[in-house]
């Protein structure tokens, strides 16, 4: 309830009672860092995470583990990826919305105009999950006007013996810095 301390009685007094619960275990689940207001961009708990694509389309593709820690989650990386303008793209970083997070970018191929919206649910320390909508204006090949992807990720423990923050072992592939780009031998 600390995170709430802050709000006018009245709006506290006006939430319903499962409205207040959420909220209560929102701020559980968030802990400190959102009481105190330090929550600027999404911060995973570090150890190993363990990430795969769902839905229809990412049938059958393995998980990627992923070492998280100190410098993944920072100002200028928000989940693993760098907000700015890359190319033909601007990437927006997450901003918090209400208990979610939110990231928009918008990308050109062509003539076709590309839109996307994720957002990102979960507490960051054992679990959470990213769903974007991709948007094509006009549409791809005259057709496609719109992708639903998701994500879905759980902390697994600390990182592996041998990791080092921002390694990802992709199977069949091997381990990548997602900081450095760089190629590493598995753990």
């Amino acid at each position: 309830m600390a995170a709430f301390a802050r709000l006018p009685a009245a709006a506290g007094s006006s939430l319903r009672p499962a409205a207040l619960a959420l909220a209560v275990s929102a701020s559980a689940a968030l802990g400190p860092a959102l009481a105190q207001g330090l929550l600027e961009y999404p911060r995973r708990a570090f150890g190993l995470w363990e990430v795969r694509s769902v839905g229809a389309q990412a049938a059958g593709l393995p998980p990627v583990r992923q070492c998280v820690g100190e410098g993944t989650d920072n100002a200028e990386h928000h989940m693993d990826r760098q907000s700015g303008r890359r190319g033909a793209c601007e990437f927006g970083p997450f901003r918090r919305a209400g208990l979610a997070w939110t990231a928009e970018s918008e990308c050109r191929q062509g003539a076709t105009r590309i839109t996307s919206r994720s957002v990102l649910t979960g507490d960051l320390a054992s679990a959470y999950r990213i769903d974007t909508l991709v948007r094509y204006d006009p549409p791809l090949a005259g057709t496609k006007s719109e992708d639903r992807e998701a994500l879905e990720a759980r902390r697994l423990g600390p990182c592996l013996a041998g990791q080092s923050a921002g390694d990802v072992v992709v199977p069949g592939v091997g381990t990548l810095n997602m900081g450095d780009g760089a190629p590493r031998r598995s753990p």
